[in-house]
């Protein structure tokens, strides 16, 4: 059988969970000791008290939260204060929101499990990922802890990136030895690559490579050797992410044909003027990975003064959702704590 791990554990826990709740409402525990009463046994309620019954069992053992598998000269994880382990998080977390190092660091042991479930930690990555202001007015009652109202909240990944894909047909020049009827056409394919930074920062770039390669160049909130690349601010409100893109104005210059001699008109400027994309997302899917359009406005302005506002319609085969791609790592080391 390829399962037969899970067939002995689900066998074994559907024996053992009878007899646990038994014991349990004498007020006895497996060895037929004394403790204090509990309800009555299930699966999801021993899940969602891991915290109080991991605390329990190491006050009651009055041993290190973190013990040694094995007996060595070398000092121990476990001499380090619980303070200065949480501070190590912060740098493990650090200011991208590494979360799921946090969760592989947390499956270790109990202590590690115990660390990593710190209010002080979850709190943070909370303020980076909705913005201090929302924190301090969000209603958070005592039963509900930071890393709860994280994981039940609508929220965007940090660890990739967004990713659609456009094709479209395009007619090509006929040559001049094509035959009259001849007709070239191009199939056009072009990706649109997002990325979230937490705190605030979005980078948005158009490209025809492969996506992969693509994403790798977008390690950084401040510069993108990607041309074309365009940077603003986003903001999550509910279940939506909202996006705001700014294109500076500059001046373009062109060379002027070999034929004029003039040396005046050796050169040519045109401007670029300023443009702002303001763009709105349903966040939805299976654990919030997919962005749905819902609006895309361009407001463009000019050195002269004029501004000009356009509200660009969107369909699913020019503007189809974007998917979040993961991305196996942007740095090899933590550039900041959280």
């Amino acid at each position: 059988m390829p399962d037969i791990e899970k067939e002995v554990y689900n066998n074994s826990a559907a024996k053992a969970r009878p007899m646990r709740s038994r014991s349990r409402a004498r007020g006895e525990d497996d060895n037929h000791n004394p403790v204090d009463p509990v309800d009555d046994y299930s699966e999801d309620n021993e899940l969602d008290n891991l915290i109080d019954r991991f605390s329990r069992t190491v006050c009651l053992d009055n041993k290190p939260y973190i013990q040694k598998e094995c007996n060595t000269n070398a000092t121990h994880i476990s001499s380090l204060p619980m303070e200065l382990l949480n501070l190590i998080l912060k740098w493990v977390v650090s200011a991208d929101l590494d979360l799921r190092s946090l969760e592989n660091f947390a499956g270790v042991c109990k202590g590690f499990y115990l660390a990593a479930r710190d209010q002080e930690i979850w709190k943070q990555v909370c303020c980076r990922a909705f913005g201090r202001s929302f924190i301090a007015d969000a209603p958070l009652s005592s039963s509900v802890t930071w890393r709860q109202f994280y994981l039940n909240r609508a929220k965007i990944h940090f660890n990739g990136c967004y990713v659609s894909k456009m094709s479209y047909l395009r007619e090509g020049e006929r040559g001049f030895q094509d035959h009259e009827m001849y007709k070239a056409w191009h199939m056009v394919t072009y990706y649109r690559l997002i990325r979230l930074f937490p705190g605030g920062r979005i980078l948005m770039v158009l490209s025809a490579e492969d996506p992969g390669l693509t994403a790798k160049l977008m390690n950084s909130n401040k510069f993108c050797s990607v041309q074309g690349a365009l940077y603003g601010e986003y903001k999550v409100v509910d279940n939506k992410l909202a996006c705001v893109l700014h294109k500076t104005s500059k001046n373009e210059k062109k060379a002027a044909s070999k034929f004029r001699r003039k040396r005046n008109d050796t050169m040519i400027y045109h401007e670029s003027p300023e443009q702002d994309f303001f763009m709105e997302f349903q966040i939805k899917g299976r654990k919030d990975r997919l962005l749905y359009w819902t609006s895309y406005d361009i407001i463009t302005r000019y050195s002269t003064g004029d501004e000009n506002s356009d509200s660009v319609p969107l369909n699913d085969q020019t503007f189809p959702r974007m998917q979040f791609t993961k991305v196996g790592s942007y740095h090899f080391e933590s550039s900041g704590p959280l």
